[in-house]
């Protein structure tokens, strides 16, 4: 299950004259070249299009890195669309979904503007005919837990439920995450933050994608709020009070 909230990056594209892909960020630990999923998907972008065009793209990045938030995933998919819209649309989005195949299993979600079901390695996307009102707090530990890595290590389940969810309550009280165990186990700290949800009064809690971050589910801000002000965090910690959208 996938859904995008209110903790975002922020994406600025020039078009330019020159055949070129620059990228800039405020964020030294990001690179700025073939490495970065925002590059690549300019350059696959222009690879796709007959035109002398290039872009200049500055990244504010906000989301925190390698936490499972899917913010590289949020970016690359950002910068197809806001191409495609800056050169008047020259492709459809199962265009833009073909793209976004290419670049990462996430990426073609947030081509969506609604949550969905992810299936296959999370690019065939079922959107949700329904919204999720929900608030989150996520807890984000000082460690980084690599993808690949998550995956190599976890036995994957099958949940019946995930293709026949029909309201939000269905999602609130059947969170589960079969990477959580096996990350727990080399990273505690992953562990340390649910206890520390739990602590504060929360409820619904599991770990975001391939972690390291933690999050807790709430129907009502106030619930959220309420909860947050109780959280007891080592200072170097981060936490944040996100609506979903």
């Amino acid at each position: 299950m996938l859904q995008r909230v209110s903790l975002f990056d922020t994406l600025y594209l020039d078009l330019v004259s020159e055949k070129d892909i620059k990228l800039t960020t405020n964020c030294l630990e990001l690179s700025r070249g073939e490495n970065n999923l925002i590059f690549r998907a300019a350059k696959l972008f222009f690879s796709k299009l007959n035109t002398s065009l290039g872009v200049k793209i500055h990244l504010v990045k906000r989301i925190p890195i390698a936490a499972g938030l899917g913010g590289g995933s949020s970016d690359a998919a950002t910068t197809l669309l806001g191409l495609n819209t800056l050169l008047n649309k020259p492709f459809s989005l199962d265009d833009l979904l073909e793209m976004a195949e290419k670049l990462g299993s996430d990426v073609s979600f947030f081509l969506y503007k609604k949550p969905a079901i992810a299936m296959g390695r999370g690019e065939k996307i079922l959107p949700l005919s329904f919204t999720l009102p929900f608030w989150y707090i996520i807890i984000c530990p000082p460690v980084r837990v690599s993808t690949a890595w998550a995956y190599k290590r976890a036995a994957l389940t099958k949940k019946e439920f995930q293709t026949k969810i029909k309201e939000p309550e269905v999602i609130i009280k059947n969170l589960h995450n079969d990477l959580e165990k096996r990350v727990v186990e080399e990273f505690p700290e992953v562990g340390e933050a649910k206890v520390f949800l739990k602590k504060a009064g929360a409820k619904y809690i599991s770990m975001t994608g391939s972690g390291s971050s933690v999050f807790a589910v709430f129907y009502k801000k106030q619930e959220a709020l309420k909860v947050r002000r109780l959280l007891r965090l080592p200072q170097i910690w981060k936490s944040f009070l996100v609506k979903g959208l």
